[in-house]
């Protein structure tokens, strides 16, 4: 009898809307824990924060319109001198369209349009910057490797074993942010174990909107949130809930 599996879902959507996983692997993700990572941001002198009055005049959606504006510095980033906004719009809306209900903004104030460009020139020069003396090329929407039930996914951007994740917030990194890219370093992990990609190293949280960016070794970080556990014993911890969430669910028993 073949054994019945759940529909596969992606690395972020097991990190952030899965509760019991990420909680039970790195439960010391804590507030203040969060602080002494935040403690770390720095920003980038040619840059500056968006003005949060400005982005109160906007009526517009903030997770879309802050989609829009990744969307058009990806398009500043690939060398364009100008921002083709239409694109950025349908770019956004399939982003979204992956986790929310998206639906296509009825129109783009003048505010919106600030707030875009300010972001996406923000988001360009952030990551030149953090480019500049790396031998390697900047990589878009670098593959993350599935697991088990577990679809495979995409971040943002990477550099080398860098994984960059962008954010766009209003307040510095949260503890999800965290637990999305530690969920997307063991799966590297996972993976690489198994000869099929390369591991993570570091993470690089961005957020263009406040103009800060965070770094952050993975080894370090499991020794502070992951309870003592080395890296082969949570990756079994992993792997045993995995399994015991997909014969929960697929049984209709809860978590």
């Amino acid at each position: 009898m073949t054994k019945l599996r759940l529909p596969a879902r992606d690395p972020r959507t097991v990190a952030r809307d899965i509760p019991g996983i990420s909680d039970a692997l790195f439960p010391q993700i804590a507030p203040g824990v969060v602080r002494h990572f935040n403690l770390r941001a720095y920003e980038i002198s040619e840059c500056d924060a968006v003005s949060s009055d400005l982005v109160a005049a906007s009526s517009m959606q903030h997770a879309m319109l802050f989609e829009i504006a990744v969307a058009a510095g990806e398009q500043l980033i690939n060398g364009s001198t100008a921002i083709d906004l239409g694109s950025a719009i349908d770019l956004a809306v399939s982003r979204q369209r992956r986790h929310f209900d998206a639906k296509l903004p009825q129109g783009i104030t003048a505010a919106d349009q600030e707030i875009i460009v300010a972001v996406a020139n923000n988001l360009s020069v952030m990551l030149n910057v953090v480019c500049r003396g790396s031998k390697e090329p900047l990589i878009r929407s670098p593959h993350i490797p599935g697991y088990q039930w577990i679809a495979s996914g995409t971040g943002d951007f990477a550099i080398g074993s860098t994984l960059i994740e962008v954010k766009c917030t209003n307040k510095l990194f949260s503890s999800s942010d965290y637990r999305q890219v530690m969920m997307y370093w063991l799966l590297s992990y996972a993976s690489s174990i198994e000869g099929k990609a390369t591991e993570w190293s570091n993470a690089l949280l961005i957020n263009p909107r406040l103009n800060a960016i965070v770094e952050v070794s993975f080894n370090e970080t499991i020794q502070v949130i992951g309870a003592g556990r080395s890296k082969v014993e949570l990756l079994e911890l992993f792997s045993s809930m995995v399994g015991d969430h997909n014969n929960r669910m697929v049984s209709g028993s809860p978590l």
